[in-house]
């Protein structure tokens, strides 16, 4: 009954260990929020504690990798969003005019000047976005995305931070702990065949 039972409770007692030493691996990620200091230690969760660092490492892969300010230039420089600013000027334009004119001008004049405003306003604004374009892409060169997400990132809340990664993460997390157990028995196998020489 003995040999038998080793080869049950050796690999369930692994699995065990496996599955809870991942479990509490992942907690420790988030946990504690606070250093607690134990005798000579000092623990924290690696996320708070390296949360500056993190913020950081992420600004840098936004600014350089994924969202890069003259990329994001770029594809606000289309076609379509010049003429959607276009007739968004027009419009605006067309009705101040007609709300500003006064009454006692005909209509007549009124529609003349609309028009020969309108025409004007679609020849001048296409290079005026142009030179608009380049004063703001030298000014705002010195703007940086990334410093903007790294200031959220350390605004938030632990609670949040740690709520966002396992919203994002949770199965993959999962999954791990489970890997940790499957683990632990195959462990417990190999124990329980070296105990049987």
């Amino acid at each position: 009954m003995y040999i038998y039972g080793r080869w049950i409770v050796i690999p369930l007692i692994g699995a065990f260990i496996g599955w809870i030493t991942n479990v509490l691996a992942i907690r420790l990620l988030f946990r504690p929020h606070r250093p607690f200091q134990f005798l000579f230690w000092t623990f924290q969760g690696l996320i708070p504690k390296r949360r500056a660092e993190i913020a950081a490492n992420v600004a840098r892969v936004v600014d350089k990798d994924l969202l890069p300010l003259g990329e994001v230039l770029e594809h606000l420089r289309t076609p379509a969003l010049e003429e959607k600013i276009t007739e968004l000027v027009v419009e605006v334009a067309r009705r101040r005019l007609t709300e500003r004119l006064p009454s006692f001008i005909p209509a007549g004049l009124k529609e003349a000047a609309s028009k020969t405003i309108e025409e004007t306003l679609r020849r001048e604004i296409p290079p005026a976005l142009e030179e608009l374009e380049g004063e703001l892409t030298s000014s705002i060169s010195s703007f940086s995305l990334g410093d903007l997400v790294a200031e959220k990132i350390n605004k938030l809340d632990l609670h949040q931070v740690e709520n966002l990664i396992v919203e994002v993460a949770g199965r993959e997390l999962r999954y791990i702990e489970l890997l940790g157990g499957v683990l632990g028995f195959f462990i417990g196998l190999v124990q329980a065949f070296v105990a049987g020489r």
